[in-house]
């Protein structure tokens, strides 16, 4: 990510660190703790460079660019991305794996604990992404809350199944679930 920042040019470290943690961390787990560890292994790899500068009084401050050799590897990473079709980890998933040895109204209950916190989160990104529509400098933020949200409704579908399900006794029948047999594919 640091990388792809600085496809938009020199930043000091700081800077990088706040639009982290301003644009990106609302969609994506990311932590800033280790930027400056990252930036320097990005310059030992000769990914980035990095220069010094001052100004007035204040102390030196560095200021990091990528190489040519950064930006062959961002824009390829970036490409990539796109491409690949790599499953979401879902901590439910785990869950699921080991439902039956769950009573089934414990599994009902917590479930619509989930929907409820998901139901939030379609509030929230719904109200996000209103206030990003007519903002044509955020397109990519509205794009990526269009995303997000898109993920949370289908998976309150599913843990709307699963409640279902659950509350007619769970995994004691053989029958696939209902929302689950049915084919969901739009192409």
């Amino acid at each position: 990510m640091i990388m792809g920042l600085l496809m938009k040019g020199p930043s000091h470290g700081y800077d990088l660190k706040q639009t982290l943690e301003r644009e990106l961390s609302p969609f994506v787990g990311v932590s800033t703790a280790p930027i400056y560890y990252t930036l320097k292994k990005l310059e030992q790899e000769g990914m980035v460079t990095k220069w010094s500068t001052v100004s007035g009084r204040r102390p030196q401050k560095y200021v990091y660019s990528l190489t040519a050799r950064g930006q062959d590897e961002i824009k390829g990473l970036l490409l990539k991305n796109i491409t690949q079709l790599q499953r979401p980890s879902f901590n439910l998933d785990i869950s699921l794996y080991f439902l039956n040895l769950l009573d089934p109204q414990d599994v009902v209950e917590t479930l619509q604990g989930r929907l409820k916190e998901l139901r939030k989160l379609k509030f929230l990104l719904n109200r996000q992404k209103k206030a990003l529509e007519s903002d044509a400098a955020r397109r990519r933020e509205y794009i990526i809350t269009a995303h997000n949200l898109r993920g949370a409704e289908a998976e309150m579908e599913f843990v709307q199944d699963l409640i279902k399900e659950f509350s007619r006794g769970g995994f004691n029948k053989v029958e696939p679930l209902d929302g689950i047999k049915e084919d969901h594919d739009r192409r």
